[in-house]
């Protein structure tokens, strides 16, 4: 890293227009960006992490966004000094992607569905680097085998919808490098994917960083990742930078409570908690007429520490106390197949094998956690349970009752006691219904209760239950954050007071502070409901807090079963080793 600055900027400050007037987004920050340096910016939803972002791009939405105070200053290589807030558009549109580039959150929102993801790597190189069609083809295939896409000329000709998440991100990786711009920002662009392909986009990331001398300015909610990719860290709190320094000041001797927050509500790997500490157990936040108050409290890490931690005799009781039992479901040699190629005659040829030959039990108030990265047969696996998906073949007992051959107007019933909380709560909500409404429709459904009287009070109940309030009752789901909607859907599932619950990727796009109370409410919704669990994520060490029991699942099959400790700490697998050894370790 060289002391050339690249980037300054300096008491920035943003509104944004809302009903009430007006919101101060961004509340005078100043940091500085250095040639060859990757610098962290970390914080919830909210923060002002992404507005910060935009900002450098001018990419504010305006209205109801707009810059209000302070400059953005981008150093060329010659030094010469260019005030981004003052460009012409001309001038702006040649400075993106050419200069400053960036790689958005979701790749399938920021990719043109109705394009060919090539051409739209072309377009690029045409715009900026006043290639011919030919040439930016070959430079984009070039582009493709460096990201290690797996086939270049499959993903030059793929619509996007055609790849999956972790191909897609490397698409707009290798966009945003085709014009080997000086500075990359890149906006939260390993959410939601699986750790081995985190880690692949990470050592990618930084291996083309080097290869053009380029600068990054990293946005994540996760403390973890920052730890492996950083050089130095600023860390945002409702539109202010709370703290900053190098890697190791901010991991080995953090200042500010929400920082000690942040690294301590991330689920440990050596040892089991009842509950993770929440930023709530090191700050407490007061809005006064000066504005936002933090208040700390006296909480040391270590102290919350030793009192949340389970041990290890515990964890054994727990164990041989559910194994002793009937199992309440059991799994034989379960088949789901799609047909991929027909014959002339309409006949299937060939399949893609999702959940191939797997048996497995659960038993009555255990929590079995599955483990995978996408495509593993996670989420066909948790439909075929519930019979969304129809079974190619096998046995699934639930209470001994054979679910495989059920109609959809038989399994209904059962659907009442077997829940599903899906991976994303948005899309799983009806945006034209009260969250009120959402709740009790199943009770009305299944004709739980009475009247819609005691549904209400029951649905307000479910509300405070979750965390939430009865005021949020008539509210429709886009007034709320990610967090708050997952604990609409998590409320929502047992409206129908069900025993046995699968959470598919229920925490997986959330905050790592939201991700913790989501993570503790399940766990106290277990104890108080007597619940029995399937927990579906991507991510080892969420899955290892929560479970009784650990499978492990790669390309339709079962790797390896055990209790979590014993997988965590002796996998049998290959797969396995590789899952654990992709998990950011500080």
């Amino acid at each position: 890293m060289s002391q050339q600055k690249l980037l300054e900027v300096k008491d920035l400050r943003i509104n944004f227009a809302i009903e009430e007037g007006e919101i101060e987004a961004i509340k005078g920050i100043s940091f500085d960006l250095f040639r060859g340096e990757t610098l962290g910016i970390v914080g919830e939803s909210g923060s002002g992490k992404s507005v910060t972002s935009l900002s450098i791009m001018r990419l504010i939405p305006s209205p109801p966004g707009k810059i209000v105070a302070g400059s953005i200053t981008y150093y060329t290589a010659d030094n010469q000094a260019i005030s981004i807030l003052e460009l012409e558009e001309k001038a702006l549109q040649k400075l993106r992607g050419n200069d400053i580039a960036m790689i958005f959150q979701e790749p399938m929102t920021s990719l043109n569905p109705v394009m060919r993801c090539g051409e739209q790597v072309d377009e690029a190189l045409i715009l900026h680097k006043k290639l011919s069609k030919s040439e930016a083809k070959k430079e984009t295939l070039s582009l493709f085998e460096k990201v290690k896409l797996p086939d270049p000329e499959r993903a030059y000709l793929a619509y996007p919808h055609e790849l999956s998440g972790g191909q897609k991100q490397r698409i707009m990786i290798a966009m945003a490098m085709s014009c080997k711009p000086d500075i990359l920002i890149a906006d939260e662009p390993t959410t939601a994917l699986d750790v081995t392909v985190q880690k692949t986009i990470l050592s990618l990331m930084n291996d083309l960083k080097s290869e053009i001398d380029a600068s990054i300015v990293f946005i994540t909610h996760d403390l973890g990742v920052i730890s492996e990719v950083a050089d130095r860290v600023l860390v945002m709190y409702k539109g202010q930078i709370v703290e900053q320094g190098s890697v190791d000041d901010i991991f080995k001797n953090p200042k500010h409570p929400y920082t000690k927050g942040l690294l301590a509500c991330r689920p440990p790997l050596e040892y089991r908690l009842k509950r993770l500490p929440v930023v709530a157990d090191f700050m407490e936040v007061k809005n006064t007429e000066n504005g936002v108050q933090i208040i700390e409290k006296q909480h040391v890490i270590s102290d919350l520490i030793d009192q949340y931690k389970v041990k290890p005799e515990e964890t054994q009781f727990r164990l041989q106390r559910i194994l002793a039992q009937e199992p309440l479901l059991k799994v034989s040699n379960l088949k789901t197949y799609f047909p991929i190629k027909k014959n002339w005659f309409g006949k299937a040829t060939d399949f893609v094998k999702a959940v191939d030959d797997i048996s497995f039990d659960v038993f009555k108030g255990e929590t079995l956690g599955l483990v995978g990265e996408s495509g593993c047969g996670k989420t066909t696996l948790s439909r075929t349970l519930l019979q969304l998906n129809k079974a190619t073949s096998g046995s699934i007992l639930y209470k001994n009752q054979e679910l495989v051959m059920l109609t959809d107007a038989q399994m209904r019933p059962l659907r009442k006691e077997i829940g599903i909380i899906f991976q994303d709560p948005y899309s799983s909500l009806n945006p034209r219904m009260t969250v009120g409404n959402a709740i009790i429709e199943p009770m009305q459904v299944h004709r739980l209760f009475e009247n819609d009287k005691i549904r209400k009070e029951r649905v307000v109940h479910l509300l405070e239950t979750v965390g939430l309030e009865a005021k949020h009752y008539d509210r429709y789901p886009h007034e709320f954050s990610g967090g708050q909607r997952q604990r609409i859907v998590i409320a929502r599932t047992l409206s129908l007071e069900p025993k046995f619950v699968i959470c598919d990727e229920c925490v997986s796009a959330l905050d790592v502070s939201v991700q913790a109370q989501v993570l503790n409410l399940l766990m106290e919704l277990r104890e108080q409901f007597d619940l029995t669990y399937i927990f579906i994520s991507h991510d080892l060490s969420v899955v290892k807090l929560m479970s009784d029991r650990m499978m492990v699942m790669n390309k339709g099959k079962i790797e390896e079963i055990g209790t979590a400790d014993e997988v965590y700490l002796n996998p049998k697998s290959d797969y396995t080793k590789r899952l654990i050894q992709a998990i950011p370790r500080r």
